[in-house]
């Protein structure tokens, strides 16, 4: 994850920059070294447990759920304030890959180190799916829980939605090189989700990382495109959108949208 993220040239992951209230998309960032991530934590223990992690956003719901409660508008907006939070969690994502390649120098053990970074993409793939299911939502389309396959199934769901080649986000997200990044960060995800409680997990270096997470973003970014074209269609003033004054609320709230 040292080289740059592709096709993020004028997109909404440039740092400091956030899209204008007009519907136009702003600039984008490469992967860059995050100088606050240098000051050296106190060693930790040989061995540690960690805690479950707390993965996905709080505050959302199934699809189902918010289909009922949001407007088109309402979640494009939404899906705005999720890409600043990726984007933040991505910065966070790239310092922590490279304390796990050279653990030593922030006094982490090998294996600490890559347990501490598979937790930290796990939790990141969760604002990935947030941030599709979000752009569902603007072009209608929720993903409804089954009673049988639990949370397993629902994650399933969410990227099975985008092979409907009827689906507005097909052509962007569900077919060629981002749907493969797709899919290999859900089993990531998958895969990595024990690391928290010490089980054995596909090492870091099996994987092109870089080229995962920079797909996924280049299709997040196309997404948009589609979405804001979408809303401007139905003549929807996006400005008037701004989910009955919660803010940014949504993402802190007590709940848990696998649940």
């Amino acid at each position: 994850m040292t080289k740059n993220v592709v096709g993020l040239e004028g997109s909404i992951w440039s740092p400091f920059k956030q899209r204008p209230r007009n519907g136009a998309p702003s600039k984008p960032s490469t992967v860059h070294d995050s100088s606050r991530s240098r000051s050296v934590p106190p060693p930790a223990p040989p061995s540690t447990t960690l805690p479950m992690p707390n993965s996905t956003p709080l505050g959302t719901r199934t699809s189902t759920t918010l289909a009922a409660v949001l407007t088109p508008p309402q979640a494009l907006h939404r899906f705005e304030q999720a890409c600043q939070r990726l984007r933040w969690k991505f910065l966070d994502l790239e310092a922590a890959y490279k304390r796990a390649l050279a653990p030593a120098a922030w006094t982490f053990t090998p294996d600490d180190a890559e347990r501490n970074f598979k937790v930290d993409f796990y939790e990141f793939y969760a604002w990935i799916e947030q941030a599709i299911v979000l752009l569902l939502l603007v072009c209608a389309v929720s993903i409804p829980r089954e009673r049988t396959g639990g949370t397993h199934a629902y994650h399933h769901n969410v990227l099975r939605a985008l092979d409907e080649h009827t689906n507005p986000l097909h052509e962007v997200l569900g077919k060629g090189d981002v749907n493969q990044a797709l899919w290999k960060a859900k089993e990531l995800r998958n895969r990595w989700k024990d690391a928290a409680e010490g089980r054995e997990t596909p090492p870091l270096k099996m994987y092109d990382l870089a080229w995962i997470v920079g797909e996924v973003l280049r299709g997040l970014e196309n997404g948009y495109t589609v979405a804001t074209s979408m809303v401007a269609a139905e003549e929807i003033v996006v400005d008037d959108a701004q989910d009955g004054g919660e803010g940014w609320d949504w993402m802190v709230e007590a709940m848990d949208w696998e649940a």
